[in-house]
């Protein structure tokens, strides 16, 4: 059985999901310190330290549920994963700045685990370097059969070829016949979360030679 959904009822349909994910709001500053105690500005691009891929997947996949969605889910996945072994300045960095981008930022757009991943890679890249990571993060997600990484819900595959919110999921409840308020749907997009942070850390130690 396929499920097919127009963009009008899948924007609907998500976004009574995405209304959940932005309870919390991200106006606190992003330095709390008094100005006597604030250490110096830190250097651009942050000081990157290598991340095992695997960590990131397990970790990409628990954050899109603790924090309700796969923006802040890829997000944590890499920077939050830094606070906690590297601390300063990435501890500063509020992973709830991208509450906005799930369901592809509310329009169907452009994925959110894309975009959590191409925001952490802005914070330890050169520009030049975030290019060539990008590229290959969009390059291999078009094609890659998701989900791989499967721990609770088993689901088909599916291929989007685009990186669009919209395709991604609509290729994926057509091949499971699912409705994107499925448990099933959510395990997916988990797994996506995961593998999408996974690719942009294997793709930042590359090319930083580590």
């Amino acid at each position: 059985m396929e499920t097919i959904q127009t963009r009008r009822e899948f924007l609907k349909t998500s976004g009574k999901l995405l209304a959940g994910f932005t309870l919390a709001t991200v106006a606190s500053p992003l330095m709390s310190l008094s100005a006597e105690a604030s250490p110096s500005a830190p250097s651009y691009p942050f000081a990157y330290v290598k991340l095992d891929p695997q960590a990131t997947l397990e970790r990409g996949y628990k954050s899109f549920y603790s924090f309700g969605g796969c923006g802040m889910g890829a997000f944590d996945a890499i920077v939050g994963q830094l606070a906690d072994t590297v601390g300063y300045p990435f501890d500063q960095v509020p992973v709830k700045m991208l509450a906005s981008a799930s369901a592809g930022f509310g329009a169907a757009s452009l994925c959110g685990s894309l975009a959590g991943a191409i925001m952490a890679t802005g914070l330890v890249c050169e520009p030049a370097e975030a290019k060539e990571v990008v590229k290959g993060l969009f390059a291999w997600y078009r094609e890659h059969p998701f989900p791989g990484y499967q721990p609770e819900i088993k689901n088909p595959t599916s291929v989007s070829n685009s990186i669009d919110c919209l395709d991604s999921c609509s290729a994926y409840m057509s091949a499971a016949g699912v409705t994107m308020a499925s448990d099933e749907r959510k395990a997916r997009c988990a797994s996506v979360t995961g593998e999408t942070a996974a690719k942009a850390v294997e793709l930042i130690n590359a090319i930083k030679n580590l």
